[in-house]
């Protein structure tokens, strides 16, 4: 994402000083925690070029000093104006340089880069006009374009933390976390308290798995600035990876504690809890999460999912019954969630009746809600109502994301109702078009041997 911050004011410091810096900012990350998406600041030109880098003609010092007068007034389409009078092969490459600035700063783009390659071609050494035209690509969000010249300026001897930071951004993006180490540990020397050549030092070691020297890195930061949720989250991220759950927590709370609101990762924190058992916090998140004007079905169905899934049907009740009074508000899609969910609380209950009831409702309003569809026919198949968890299967089977659930229910079924060749249909239709179904081809062969053996005793 790039995002452009407008300065108009462009000035000569010295005679011979065409051109300064520009600054950019990035941040990399992002995994099972979301962290701030990547970024550029990249302000236009805003003065001159030093004079180690392109100097003014002895003719030209009369018309620099001009010049430099218009722009301190901001009359920079008069300077353009005026440079434009001369042939570009009439104008030294400083002052080529700064036509080609004027022409960045006022957004004519093609232009800038026209000019900027005039100068190089002649002084393929001038580091600022490489890291100009990175900018300039980088903006145009061409970054190979844009990574070349950088690399260019970097070769020439450029020093600019901004130069190797935006090199290390690039490489990340288009070559991975190796190529990019390097770079942003070169501007992290050079202006060690900026923000984002940490923030991209954090995401290269994490991405490349270098976890111990990120961990390194991230306990500094965290050690310096105790508050920034963001450090928080970069914590909780790096925790996963390193498989430390109770870590992830733990900074997962911090950045909660601080202000993080981000459903998904109140949700990851959730379902941390329940898997570490620390039950009652989890309810709080959820009762916190779900304390909204506007219901989010998905998010309670996923609550109520892993509530289920820890025993905790009680508690999955509850706040089921806190919803009685808004279903009719609901639309039919998240109503059928609603009543799959009341049907497997019935169950719980022992309620059998109620739950056949419930699912019947759930389908009523959404024949293609595939929990229910799955849920009813292993209910069905419990009471021993064959014919219709056979239906059920069928209908499931329809639906993509529970076909392969579908097909190893019904073959279960046939199983069960000891008809083995309807079984081994079912199971070879599901391990062709779900091959990674490794333990199916023995499956089959027993069955197979089943059928055979039948057939010996009935002949």
């Amino acid at each position: 994402m790039l995002k452009i911050i407008k300065n108009t004011v462009l000035s000569l410091s010295a005679i011979t000083c065409f051109f300064s810096s520009m600054a950019a900012e990035a941040s990399n990350s992002n995994l099972t925690v979301k962290l701030a998406k990547p970024t550029f600041v990249l302000p236009m030109f805003t003065g001159p070029y030093s004079e180690r880098e392109a100097s003014i003609a002895p003719e030209e010092y009369e018309t620099a000093e001009r010049l430099r007068g218009m722009l301190d007034a901001d009359e920079k389409e008069a300077v353009l104006k005026e440079l434009e009078s001369f042939f570009d092969i009439e104008l030294s490459p400083a002052m080529l340089s700064l036509k080609a600035q004027i022409y960045f700063s006022l957004a004519q783009y093609d232009k800038a880069e026209q000019t900027f390659l005039k100068v190089l071609s002649r002084k393929p050494q001038l580091v600022r006009v490489h890291r100009d035209l990175g900018q300039l690509y980088l903006l145009q969000e061409k970054p190979k374009l844009a990574r070349h010249h950088f690399s260019e300026a970097v070769s020439y001897g450029s020093n600019e933390a901004i130069v190797h930071g935006q090199l290390a951004y690039l490489n990340l993006t288009l070559h991975g976390a190796f190529s990019a180490i390097t770079s942003y540990q070169q501007a992290m020397a050079l202006q060690p308290e900026e923000v984002q050549w940490q923030q991209g030092l954090l995401a290269s070691l994490s991405q490349a798995k270098m976890y111990e020297s990120a961990q390194a890195l991230l306990s500094e930061l965290i050690a310096k600035n105790p508050a920034n949720k963001e450090l928080w989250l970069n914590q909780a991220v790096l925790s996963l990876n390193m498989n430390d759950t109770r870590q992830a927590l733990v900074s997962l709370e911090m950045a909660i504690m601080l202000g993080e609101t981000d459903d998904g990762n109140i949700k990851t924190a959730t379902q941390l809890h329940l898997q570490m058992h620390s039950y009652d916090r989890a309810l709080v998140l959820i009762h916190q999460h779900l304390d909204k004007s506007v219901l989010d079905m998905d998010l309670l169905n996923e609550y109520l999912t892993w509530l289920n899934q820890v025993d905790m049907w009680q508690q999955a009740a509850k706040l089921l019954d806190g919803l009685e009074s808004k279903v009719q508000t609901m639309k039919p899609q998240k109503q059928s969630i609603f009543y799959n969910h009341k049907a497997k609380i019935a169950l719980k209950k022992k309620q059998d009746s109620k739950a056949g009831q419930y699912y019947t409702q759930a389908l009523e309003k959404d024949p293609t809600n595939g929990d229910a569809l799955i849920d009813y026919a292993l209910y069905s198949a419990d009471n021993k109502d064959y014919i219709k968890s056979e239906l059920l299967y069928t209908r499931a089977s329809v639906l993509p994301e529970k076909m392969k659930q579908a097909l190893l229910g019904k073959a279960q079924l046939y199983l069960n109702m000891q008809d083995h060749s309807s079984a081994l249909k079912t199971l070879q239709k599901a391990y062709q078009r779900f091959p990674d179904l490794h333990y199916l081809p023995e499956q089959i062969d027993i069955i197979q041997n089943i059928i055979r053996t039948k057939n010996k005793v009935s002949i």
